[in-house]
Formats: structure tokens, C-alpha cells, sequence
């Protein structure tokens, strides 16, 4: 019981500062495309299959979503940083 109260109290911990950090280390909070944590975010990425997928963008960076695999022709979505939403697509870039 011990060890899972510590457990919920360390995961809220970690959002609390995730949510009042300032903008300057918010890009510590984190990428996280339906729950992975992007740490790698250096050029083209690509996401796997074309689905509908949960972005939440915990940085200071834009997130820009292609439905090619290599990050080429017309987007699916732009997401804003800090910000989240659901976009479909098989590649993302970071900027």
C-alpha cells in the first residue's frame, strides 16, 4: 500500500512540475505521440502506420505531421508547442 501511494504521489509530483514549469525548461515535460515519450527529436521521425494518433507537446518546439513516411509533401497537422490534439499521419518533424 506504502509503495503505491509513493508511486501516484511521485507521478503527480512530476506533472505538477512539469505543468508550472517555466518556458524556458518546458521542453523537459516532454514529446509524447499516444503516450511514448519522444527524447530523440532530430529530424525526420517516423511514426508508423497512417492512424489517428494523441499528440501532447510539452516544448518549446512546433510539431509538424506528414501523412508520408519521410516527412514530405502536404501536412495533416501542426501542433502548436504546448498544446495537444489528434492528427493522423505516418511522420513527424520538429522545429
Amino acid at each position: 500500500m506504502r509503495r503505491s501511494v509513493r508511486a501516484v504521489l511521485g507521478t503527480l509530483s512530476a506533472a505538477a512540475i512539469c505543468a508550472a514549469a517555466p518556458l524556458a525548461v518546458a521542453d523537459e515535460c516532454g514529446l509524447f505521440v499516444d503516450g511514448v515519450n519522444y527524447t530523440n527529436r532530430n529530424g525526420c521521425l517516423l511514426l508508423g502506420e497512417d492512424a489517428p494518433r494523441n499528440f501532447e507537446n510539452g516544448t518549446d518546439s512546433v510539431v509538424t505531421i506528414y501523412a508520408d513516411a519521410t516527412c514530405g509533401g502536404i501536412s495533416t497537422g501542426v501542433l502548436s508547442a504546448h498544446d495537444s490534439g489528434t492528427y493522423t499521419g505516418k511522420s513527424m518533424i520538429i522545429s
